[in-house]
């Protein structure tokens, strides 16, 4: 166990909606914890930008990722969430990425559901599969050695398929043992953030709202959304 994974479950216990600060280096993060956040997130595109300076496209690997997050773990006392991918390949795949970053000191880990590697010339590569990312999810709960890792369960179902297929989903990522979900959107507004909160009791995070709800705390917090990135 460790106090920044406490730290981070505690946010996520919370009755209210937490800012969370986008880093990207050691030094971003430093000054984010000076400035008093309670959570940091290393996303895809950032990490991939300053460390390796390459856009967001399937071209670091696992990796490049965990020390990446090792580094900035060393340097500051952060409650460190991030963007995993799709865990780096299949099922046993997944396991490892998360004992690899549960060493690297990270809180909480996120394994998405957009199907890679991304493909030239296509916009929309969609989703894998309810099935194989429910097995993926089930894979990185168990191969948690520390409990107060936090396994997210990312997906961007609401933007890619219809409101009662994407429900279906984000109910069955609730049953594999994540402790959050995260929402990539909300393209319909507060009516999706209204949905999901029927559909699960896990605590939200959501990345880029429109901004009629991005500017709403108090209607986050009432809807389960425990933290909000920009």
């Amino acid at each position: 166990m460790s106090h920044v994974r406490e730290q981070f479950r505690s946010v996520l216990a919370r009755p209210t909606c937490t800012l969370a600060a986008n880093i990207f280096d050691p030094l971003s993060a430093r000054i984010a914890h000076m400035l008093g956040y309670d959570v940091c997130v290393l996303s895809g595109s950032a990490g991939k930008a300053a460390n390796l300076a390459v856009p967001d496209l399937v071209l670091s690997t696992m990796s490049d990722v965990v020390d990446h997050c090792r580094r900035i773990t060393r340097s500051a006392d952060v409650s460190l969430m991030v963007d995993a991918e799709d865990g780096f390949g299949n099922a046993v795949n997944v396991m490892r990425t998360v004992k690899e970053m549960e060493a690297a000191g990270v809180s909480g880990i996120e394994i998405e559901d957009n199907a890679v590697p991304k493909q030239f010339n296509v916009s929309d590569p969609g989703l894998v599969s309810q099935r194989e990312q429910v097995g993926k999810l089930k894979a990185a709960v168990a191969a948690r050695t520390d409990p107060t890792t936090v396994i997210i369960a990312r997906t961007s179902a609401l933007a890619q398929c219809p409101l009662d297929e994407a429900l279906e989903r984000i109910r069955a990522y609730s049953d594999t043992g994540a402790e959050a979900l995260m929402l990539v959107g909300a393209p319909r507004g507060r009516s999706d953030l209204e949905a999901v909160q029927q559909a699960t009791t896990l605590p939200l995070c959501v990345l880029n709202p429109p901004p009629e709800v991005r500017d709403d705390p108090d209607f986050l917090a009432a809807h389960g959304v425990r933290i909000l990135m920009l």
